[in-house]
This record gives structure tokens, C-alpha cells and sequence, in this order.
């Protein structure tokens, strides 16, 4: 082999390296804006989550509102029950003149 053979021979190779060099800072910009994009992603994950747990408590406090206003409606409700058959009670009383007085008629 002679001394120009491989003065060639060890252009190839640094041309090689050279290429091999860039590929690497090609490949390390990449995953310096994987890295980024990865934290961005994480930060919008963490901030979602948050909004989430809010909400969720939020949620939770409408649906114990939900709760009392739906055991104040049934107990609202019962009370409407017992209104209407008093009422009741007391127009068939008047009707059939509860015993003291005759039924009042047409005059």
C-alpha cells in the first residue's frame, strides 16, 4: 500500500466521520425538540389534570346540591300531598254538612 493509498484512505474516513458528525448534531437537535415538545406535553397534561380535579369537586358539590334539592322536593311534595287531601277532607265536610249543620243547597 502506498503512502498516497492511504492518505486517500484516511480521507474517505474523515469524510465519513464528517457525515457521521453531522447526522449525530442532526439527530441531537431532534431529541433537544423531542425533549421540549415531551415537557410542553407534560405541563398541558399536569394543567388538564388540574382542571379536572376542579371539575370534579366542582361536579361534586352540584350533584350534593342535586341531592338536597331533590330530598327538599319529595319532602315539599309530601306536604302538597297532605295539603290537597285536607282540602279535600274539609270540601266533603262542607258538602255533606259534617253532622252540625244541614247542607247548604240552591236557594
Amino acid at each position: 500500500m502506498t503512502l498516497q493509498e492511504i492518505e486517500q484512505g484516511f480521507k474517505i474516513h474523515e469524510e465519513r466521520f464528517a457525515r457521521i458528525d453531522a447526522k449525530i448534531e442532526e439527530h441531537e437537535a431532534r431529541f433537544k425538540r423531542i425533549e421540549d415538545n415531551l415537557v410542553v406535553q407534560g405541563e398541558i397534561l399536569n394543567r388538564i389534570d388540574q382542571r379536572l380535579d376542579h371539575v370534579t369537586e366542582r361536579l361534586d358539590g352540584v350533584t350534593e346540591v342535586v341531592r338536597l334539592n331533590t330530598n327538599q322536593l319529595a319532602v315539599l311534595q309530601s306536604a302538597m300531598t297532605s295539603l290537597f287531601q285536607h282540602t279535600d277532607a274539609f270540601i266533603q265536610g262542607l258538602d255533606r254538612g259534617n253532622g252540625g249543620n244541614p247542607p247548604r243547597g240552591p236557594q
